[in-house]
C-alpha cells in the first residue's frame, strides 16, 4: 500500500486490521464462505449462484494481483487465491505450494 502512496497505519490501525481479522475468522464473511466453500471441493459457480450477498474478493483478487505486479510486491497467498477463482490452481495444490515456498527469517533488533 505504501509503493501506492497509502500510510502504513492506514492497514495496521483498528478499521484496517479489525477487517483482516473478521474475513478470516468470522462466519459472518462472504469472503471466507467462499474461501472455505471452495477449500471443500465446491466450484466457485455453485458457491457463488448460491449466495444471496456479493464477495467482493472474487472479483477484485485479479485487479489485486495486477497492482501488487505493477509495484512489484510479492503477493503469494493472494496470488494462489487468484488462481483458484480463475480454476488455474486447486486448493489442495496451492497449500502445498505455499507451504514449500521459501522460509523468511526477520531478526528483530
Amino acid at each position: 500500500m505504501t509503493k501506492m502512496g497509502a500510510k502504513s497505519t492506514t492497514i495496521s490501525g483498528l478499521s484496517g486490521t479489525g477487517d483482516i481479522m473478521l474475513t478470516c475468522f468470522v462466519s459472518l464473511s462472504r469472503n471466507r464462505t467462499v474461501g472455505v466453500r471452495l477449500g471443500s471441493g465446491e466450484t466457485l459457480d455453485d458457491i457463488l449462484s448460491s449466495m444471496n450477498q456479493v464477495a467482493e474478493g472474487v472479483s477484485t483478487a485479479g485487479a489485486v494481483i495486477a497492482l501488487a505486479q505493477k509495484y512489484n510486491v510479492k503477493m503469494p497467498v493472494l496470488t494462489a487465491v487468484a488462481k483458484i477463482i480463475d480454476n488455474e490452481l486447486t486448493p489442495q495444490k496451492a497449500v502445498l505450494e505455499l507451504m514449500n515456498l521459501p522460509q523468511v527469517y526477520v531478526y528483530l533488533q
